[in-house]
């Protein structure tokens, strides 16, 4: 995985959507990065794995916003778990597959 390109082409998708002024926050791109690692899961389960995995907290709000902001750029799509609709699924976009795909990890 290249950081820097991905990390790159973050910032020209956020930017062509104009979704952020000042390019995407670094913390989009981590969580965009688990949800590749952890594809099928809820933003539930991602929202836990946060912490586990860079041993930095987020909050339920801040993970909401993210989320909707994915959706904004493109790369995800949500919706209602069918089990719990307190709780949101994600998929791939075309765009969101082909991000995913640059950061496939060995």
């Amino acid at each position: 995985m290249n950081f820097i390109k991905i990390a790159s082409d973050f910032e020209i998708l956020a930017k062509q959507k104009r979704a952020h002024k000042n390019g995407i926050h670094l913390r989009s791109l981590m969580i965009f990065y688990l949800m590749c690692k952890y594809d099928g899961e809820t933003i539930a389960s991602i929202y836990k794995k946060f912490y586990s995995t860079y041993q930095h907290d987020i909050n339920t709000a801040s993970m909401s916003r993210v989320s909707a902001s994915l959706a904004r750029l493109g790369l995800i799509r949500l919706h209602e778990n069918i089990f719990d609709r307190r709780s949101k699924n994600f998929v791939f976009t075309p765009l969101g597959k082909r991000f995913k795909k640059e950061m496939e990890y060995q």
